[in-house]
């Protein structure tokens, strides 16, 4: 695998890891602190510091993913699914902390789940051990689309 490939994977979902932590700011944690919390509802903190970690999974499906191929280009399908699903975490924790709406970040959720499982199927096809580190990741999002659900249920306004 081309170390550029492995550079740009890594660091991608650094950036978007800095950038979901940045939007959920103060401002964003005690808008998140002032709402009801659902049944099974973490701690704020907890959320905050589970993506990053979540991510770990996806970050090491594309890096076997890439090193099967041995190209960015002869992975460019599921390396392309990769980028788009971490810019729909991105724009879920817009959604969610960044602008404060549970229903938009919903409904966000709903196409970023869509997109994890094709990125699974997408990994399959070149490395199975990629598709199935993916699970964890899979639940997370699962998890996180109740959260998403749940709160905006049990808060109107949120």
């Amino acid at each position: 695998m081309p170390w550029m490939s492995a550079v740009l994977i890594v660091i991608s979902a650094a950036v978007v890891s800095v950038l979901g932590f940045l939007l959920a700011n103060e401002a964003a944690r005690e808008w998140y602190s002032g709402l009801v919390k659902p049944p099974l509802a973490p701690p704020g903190e907890v959320v905050v510091y589970a993506w990053p970690v979540a991510l770990i999974a996806v970050v090491a499906g594309a890096l076997r993913v890439a090193k099967a191929t041995g190209s960015f280009r002869g992975a460019s399908s599921a390396l392309g699914l990769y980028f788009t699903l971490l810019a729909g975490g991105m724009i879920w924790n817009l959604a969610f902390f960044g602008l404060a709406d549970a229903g938009l970040a919903f409904g966000v959720m709903t196409v970023v789940l869509i997109l994890a499982f094709a990125l699974v199927r997408e990994f399959d096809r070149y490395s199975r051990t990629a598709a199935l580190i993916q699970l964890p990741y899979l639940g997370w999002l699962m998890f996180a689309a109740y959260l998403s659900a749940a709160t905006w249920g049990v808060n109107a306004e949120a």
